[in-house]
């Protein structure tokens, strides 16, 4: 099991199994936490395995190498290894034939991330020659992502620069910053479209909390920013308190439907009575919904 590759993907189990099934792809080390299924495939299937979950609606990164992946990692380090690689480099880069790098350019280079991802799946890899490259193929399906309103792709020497446009009234009202909280309490549910979900369904959460950051975890592990595009439901607590001349049935629905004030997606209530000066005193205690979202409009 020395190849094995370990994907996180915000999914449901029977959702991301059907799909791996369907692929003929084996599944070892199955983990689920909160939103989150944690699973290992053969290296092999890497590739396949990003193509599978390509949509914006899946997060899909990759946790953890294989043991061969990261031995070949730690022995394209050695010296010589590097100098052969040198060496080879100045000789395609002078050729004019590698393309060194992926340029997201245009509105839509918010979405670098996902386009990256799709680029490589249609043959397009930083320091390859990317003579697998489906040009059409790769601009027909960044067409296909949301907002996107024109493509392109061309090579300038050492690069491969894709140009992506998105619609003006969309990009104009972009927030890059994360998603945050202003209640504290649980969270019910989160979807992180775009971004990466910080928390996940079950956590405790204070104000000011961040729920969906505006970056996105690379094959790597390294964080690459990008417009944070998702929401989330938090599970919060509150009561009030109201004044009324008597207690009856009518001024004790009344008192409970001041709840709705603060959502209409009460989940929890309850109250009690306490005699005053001129009338009595309700106290309504209630758990509730409150939906944040980013970028959803």
């Amino acid at each position: 099991m020395n190849n094995v590759v370990i994907f996180e993907v915000t999914a449901t189990p029977e959702a991301a199994l059907k799909k791996l099934a369907k692929a003929d792809i084996a599944v070892y080390r199955l983990k689920k936490r909160a939103s989150r299924l944690s699973f290992g495939v053969n290296s092999q299937y890497i590739e396949k395995v990003f193509a599978i979950f390509a949509h914006p609606c899946y997060n899909t990164v990759i946790r953890r190498k294989s043991p061969q992946m990261r031995l070949k990692s730690f022995l394209s380090t050695r010296f010589c290894l590097i100098i052969g690689a040198a060496l080879f480099t100045v000789a395609a880069i002078s050729s004019g034939n590698m393309v060194m790098r992926i340029k997201v350019v245009g509105s839509g280079s918010y979405l670098k991330e996902r386009i990256v991802a799709v680029a490589n799946e249609c043959g397009a890899r930083e320091w390859s020659f990317c003579r697998g490259l489906d040009a059409p193929m790769l601009q027909s399906r960044v067409m296909a992502l949301p907002s996107v309103s024109f493509c392109s792709v061309q090579r300038e020497g050492a690069y491969l620069i894709i140009d992506v446009r998105t619609e003006e009234e969309h990009s104009a009202k972009l927030d890059y910053k994360p998603l945050q909280t202003d209640v504290g309490g649980e969270v019910y549910r989160i979807v992180a479209i775009c971004g990466t979900a910080e928390r996940a369904a079950g956590d405790k959460v204070s104000a000011g909390d961040v729920l969906i950051g505006a970056y996105e975890l690379n094959a790597d592990g390294e964080a690459t920013e990008c417009a944070a595009v998702g929401f989330a439901e938090i599970s919060a607590h509150a009561s009030i308190s109201l004044f009324y001349s008597e207690e009856n049935e009518e001024n004790t629905q009344a008192a409970l439907k001041a709840a709705a004030l603060y959502s209409d997606r009460i989940t929890e209530q309850s109250y009690k009575v306490n005699p005053c000066d001129g009338g009595v005193q309700y106290e309504v205690t209630f758990t509730y919904i409150k939906t944040f979202t980013v970028n959803m409009e």
